[in-house]
């Protein structure tokens, strides 16, 4: 593989734990100093992301295992099948072996959906060294696991709970204890990180069916609340900013909300490229190529969140001249979600 985009591979798989590690922290898993930033959490995609490159770091997913133990009751099911039939993430099986797992005693019903019809694969090992190679356990396996095809060793759950962490990142967290695992948590966030927005589109951005989106908030706005008015076709709503501050004693302020499905599964995407067996024997000429190929997917997923402008016209670099051009692409956008 070209000298430059081997290096890039090793730094971006660092990236992306780092990426995993801050989110968990803003959560409340304990072990990373840097909290993320100031966009709002997905706890669904966020969860889906960690099935796929939390592989690459034991102590992270098991850190999140146990978060998940005490505190999966807040994960939106429907909500995260939505993100997973949206973006076709990769790490379907391995999410059936967490909700296996968590999904014990009283809590089975609200996981077994994502476990039951599960189709048992091949065996192959869960996690991988530093090298990327398969990492063999020793010990005990896990059946659990084993049942959806990977192996690994006895999990061994930390005797303190982990316990949530009401940060603002973690204001849609917030809002489910407050009112329910549905979609009006989603709703308030959304309104008050915008000044005014109509159903469809806060529909769309946050994986809710437009009905179940459009009803919710005409209920809402019977109290009070939530404000709206009839702008031409549309039914425009807001909501005052410092009523809920109040209420939620936390500052709204400089928050963010980001569209973070899409992004997630295009940076899977790039990982999943990067890792192709070909990738390795082929000369700069055909890595150019694939790389413009695989830009050409995953840019509709950056410009959905709202990252284009960091994304370079490929037409503009001929041949090879490209592979640079798509590290510095790459490298920029990661820097921009740390702020």
């Amino acid at each position: 593989m070209n000298k430059s985009l081997e290096e890039f591979k090793n730094n971006y798989k660092t990236e992306l734990l780092s990426l995993l590690w801050r989110q968990w922290s803003s959560l409340g898993v304990a072990g990373y100093g840097n909290e993320q930033g100031n966009r709002i959490i997905d706890s669904e995609a966020l969860l889906i992301f960690t099935c796929g490159i939390g592989r690459y770091d034991p102590r992270l997913f098991d850190e999140a295992l146990d978060w998940l133990r005490a505190n999966g009751d807040l994960i939106n099911i429907q909500r995260l099948k939505m993100i997973l039939r949206e973006e076709k993430f990769a790490g379907v099986q391995v999410l059936a072996a967490i909700a296996a797992t968590i999904g014990q005693g009283y809590k089975a019903r609200k996981w077994k959906s994502l476990f039951e019809n599960i189709n048992k694969e091949p065996i192959e090992p869960l996690f991988y060294s530093p090298d990327n190679a398969p990492i063999k356990h020793f010990g005990k396996t896990n059946e659990i696991f084993a049942n959806c095809g990977f192996s690994r060793g006895q999990i061994k759950p930390r005797n303190q709970i982990t316990p949530l962490k009401y940060s603002k990142n973690a204001l849609i967290l917030k809002l489910r204890g407050l009112f329910g695992i549905n979609a009006r948590a989603e709703i308030i966030t959304y309104l008050l990180t915008h000044e005014t927005a109509h159903p469809s589109l806060i529909a769309r951005e946050t994986y809710f069916n437009q009905k179940t989106v459009q009803d919710a908030m005409v209920e809402m706005a019977k109290s009070g609340f939530i404000s709206s008015k009839q702008i031409g076709r549309e039914k425009r709503y807001w909501l005052n900013t410092k009523d809920w501050e109040a209420l939620l004693k936390i500052e709204i302020a400089n928050t963010k909300w980001f569209l973070y499905p899409p992004f997630l599964n295009a940076l899977e995407r790039i990982w999943a490229k990067l890792n192709e067996s070909k990738f390795k024997n082929m000369n700069d000429l055909l890595l150019s190529s694939e790389l413009r190929l695989i830009m050409t997917e995953i840019k509709p997923k950056f410009e959905q969140a709202g990252l284009h402008q960091f994304i370079s016209d490929d037409k503009n670099h001929k041949a090879e001249q490209y592979i640079p051009v798509f590290i510095s692409d790459i490298n920029n956008i990661l820097k921009q979600i740390k702020n």
